[in-house]
């Protein structure tokens, strides 16, 4: 059944019962990744097929939206798989002011709070994990992997910054198909995926690569000096290698997959997530390829 979204009126927006929560600083928010013919912009989402829609749609230009003339177009996903998703994604990445390594470009980093209370559950079992994680997002969002959808799209008081049309992950052969047929450019087809299931590199791409970043201690061969939450489960809290890491993340992920989402938690997460939830169900009941503001909620 189909959510309806929510109406926002002029005294909600004002009185903070419906605006959109601070953005992180994890993501470059109000910016569109373009294709250099400049025939289409992409919204990226993280942990929304981001890498794969960015690769498929050969999408590399950074540009403000006020920039971009072109057409856009995003990916929506399911919230509590979304949420899910995020989990090992933040855990990987996370790390504080003090121990953030200049070339971990993907580092993430937090509050020190936030970061010292996840270390707290280091070892704790699975669901006590996820209990503290869903605890501090409540509190507030500190990454962009777990930021709303919407906040990638709306202003603070929840109007849109820009208008893509938006398709589905769940779905996402079908809304290449949608995106070429609609835009008329060639998608050229999947390759093949090195991080199925969200698995992280162990090595290098292939046998050759994999040596060279050996032999001159680069890529997955890089030390992690701080390997956080991860070396503190799954190792002794001495620095590691990147593929090391990376390794104690898949380790995670197969344990996070092996335990069934307690009940109060997946509401939690529903109702954390609600008005994502109730725009993906909308969006999913039209077949994807919709503009967004067709469905978004007015103003009134």
């Amino acid at each position: 059944m189909t959510r309806a979204l929510p109406v926002i009126s002029h005294s909600e927006q004002h009185g903070n019962l419906m605006q959109r929560q601070p953005l992180t600083t994890t993501h470059p928010h109000g910016y569109v990744l373009a294709r250099p013919d400049r025939a289409l912009g992409l919204i990226r989402i993280s942990k929304n097929a981001s890498t794969e829609s960015k690769v498929r749609l050969e999408c590399e230009d950074w540009l403000p939206f006020h920039e971009f003339g072109g057409p856009v177009v995003a990916f929506l996903r399911e919230p509590v798989a979304r949420f899910l998703s995020s989990v090992p994604e933040t855990i990987l990445r996370m790390t504080d002011f003090a121990s953030a390594q200049e070339w971990r470009m993907d580092r993430v980093v937090i509050p020190d709070d936030v970061h010292l209370e996840l270390l707290d559950v280091a070892k704790a079992p699975i669901p006590t994990v996820l209990e503290r994680f869903v605890e501090l997002v409540e509190y507030a969002f500190f990454d962009a992997h777990h930021e709303p959808q919407h906040a990638f799209l709306a202003d603070r008081h929840m109007a849109l910054r820009i208008d893509p049309y938006l398709y589905l992950t769940e779905t996402f052969e079908t809304a290449i198909g949608q995106i070429e047929n609609r835009f008329g450019i060639d998608v050229p087809p999947a390759a093949q995926r090195g991080n199925v299931g969200g698995r992280k590199a162990e090595a290098g791409r292939n046998g050759l690569v994999d040596v060279a970043r050996r032999v001159s201690s680069t890529g997955v061969y890089r030390e992690v000096t701080n390997p956080g939450f991860l070396g503190r489960r799954y190792g002794d809290g001495q620095p590691v290698l990147l593929r090391e890491l990376n390794g104690y993340c898949n380790k995670f992920v197969r344990e996070l997959k092996s335990q069934d989402l307690p009940a109060d938690l997946r509401q939690r997460i529903c109702d954390l997530y609600a008005f994502d939830l109730a725009l993906w169900q909308d969006v999913t009941s039209r077949g994807g390829d919709v503009r967004a503001s067709d469905v978004w909620p007015r103003n009134d």
